[in-house]
Parts: structure tokens; sequence; C-alpha cells
């Protein structure tokens, strides 16, 4: 009988009932075999061997031009290529399209992302070092139904793409400070400068609290306007239905931190990849 692989697969069905079989350990089976520990890890905890159906059951072939908007705003600000994003779109946010369709709706890559700087193992090869963070307020106008005004925290670290997001319903110097203090405790690399658009106006101790923390910042941009959601926001994200925004927003950032490997970062996923290079240091 003829089995079909997934044109991406770095196993047989033969290495995985092996994988599935064998008391070594997953970093043992990893090395022995050439693959990543966490697809040694993927198929230990499987009874099958045949890749699953990738195809959703439903596809839609349009989008929203919410959704639209949204996706592309997605991809700006994480930098997922185009297969990570569609995991984001389809299994975190709910909406469900395929990757041709998704793919369609991606506008050009900005000016920007296309200047971007080098990231994983090339950064690491010119003498980079993830010790930046760049971070983001955008102030949002929602739906009366979604609580009308929030305010959209965002962090990215460039070198993995490492994420970190929070939405509050109201802001306040203390608010921002707190926010800053959870992002620089769950950060896994050794931060030692700032770029961000969070104004003197929102945060006026800013500068200062970092500076007590040893990093620099640099203050950029111009102070967002309001970004107007004029429908309920569970009319463009599905999962809305069953979780609150706030709760989505943590689990987007993790799906994307721990969930997928990249060849880019060694085939780890971005937590992994600063985790290691923490390790080193």
């Amino acid at each position: 009988m003829e089995i079909k692989l997934h044109a991406n697969a770095t196993t047989t069905p033969r290495i995985r009932r092996y994988l599935q079989q064998s008391e070594k350990s997953d970093r043992e089976l990893a090395a022995e075999l050439g693959i990543s520990v966490t697809t040694v890890r993927r198929w230990r905890h499987r009874d099958r061997v045949s890749d699953g159906q990738t195809t959703p059951k439903t596809i839609y072939k349009a989008m929203r031009q919410e959704q639209v908007v949204l996706v592309n705003a997605l991809r700006d600000a994480t930098g997922a290529p185009l297969d990570d994003l569609l995991l984001l779109v389809n299994e975190v946010l709910g909406i469900v399209v395929s990757r041709a369709t998704l793919n369609r709706y991606l506008k050009p890559a900005t000016p920007r992302r296309q200047r971007a700087s080098l990231q994983g193992k090339k950064a690491l090869k010119s003498g980079m070092l993830p010790n930046h963070l760049a971070l983001y307020h955008l102030p949002l106008s929602l739906h009366m139904d979604d609580g009308g005004e929030h305010h959209l925290f965002w962090a990215r670290e460039p070198m993995s793409g490492w994420c970190f997001a929070r939405l509050y319903a109201g802001i306040s110097p203390q608010r921002v400070v707190v926010w800053l203090d959870e992002l620089l405790e769950t950060c896994p690399a050794d931060i030692q400068s700032i770029e961000t658009n969070i104004s003197d106006r929102i945060c006026p101790q800013l500068k200062t609290h970092l500076a007590t923390r040893g990093m620099s910042c640099q203050i950029t941009g111009t102070i967002p306007g309001w970004v107007p959601v004029t429908i309920p926001l569970n009319e463009i994200v599905p999962r809305l239905n069953s979780e609150s925004a706030s709760e989505l927003l943590i689990r987007l950032c993790e799906c994307y931190n721990r969930g997928k490997t990249q060849k880019k970062l060694g085939d780890c996923t971005p937590q992994d990849f600063l985790e290691a290079l923490r390790r080193m240091d």
C-alpha cells in the first residue's frame, strides 16, 4: 500500500514506530536519527505512524476585511513565515483558511520588514546578540460589546521573534511599569536595551525605571492614534466565542514562542533558542 508523506516530513513510518517503541531519551534519539527533539516528542506520544490530515474540514476561501487587516498586522508584528502564520491563524485565532487563501490575502512585505535585521543563526554568526527588545503601545477603540477603550502592549525580541503581549482596559504609568516588569521577568534573553513608542506622557518614569535595571531606553516614533474596531471582536476572531481576548493573546504568544521549531533558529522554538544562548553565557 502506498503511503503518502507530507512534503516537509523528516521521518518515515518505520522511524516513527521505532520512536514509539524505543526506551532511549528524546535527545539520544534526536542525535541518533538527525531529527529535532520536538519531532521525537511529537511521534512518541502518538499511536499511529501515518501523517494526519492537515486540511481543515471546513475551509473558508474568503476573509472579512477586518480579518485581512488582523493577519497582516500579526505577520508584521511577529515576523512569522507563512507556515507559522497559518498555524496561528487556524489553530489559535480559529480563522480556518487554506495556505493558498492566506497567502493571497497577505500584502507585500513593507520596506521595514524588507530591511529587517538578521535572525537566528545568521545573526549569531554576524556577531549579534539577543539583548534588545522592541516595545509597542497601541490604543484600541473597541466595539461597545467588547468594553470600548483598551490598550495593547506588545514586545518582540528581533533575533528570535520571541514575543510578549497583554491587553488592558485601562492605562496608567504604574500599569506600564507592572507590564514591563512582567515582560522582563518572562523574557529568556539578557536584555540590555529597549526601543519603544511608549511616550513620557504615558509613563514618565519609564527611562528611570529601566535605568535602575541597567538598561538603556530609546523612545522613537510618534504617539499612536486610536485604532477603531467597529464590530464585535468575536465576529473577526471566532475563537473569542469561547475565551477572552486577554486569554487568547497570551495563548497566541505562547504558541509562537514554544509551539513550532524554526530552521533559522537551528530547529528550535524562539523560547528554546533564547534559553540555550542564556545558558552559554
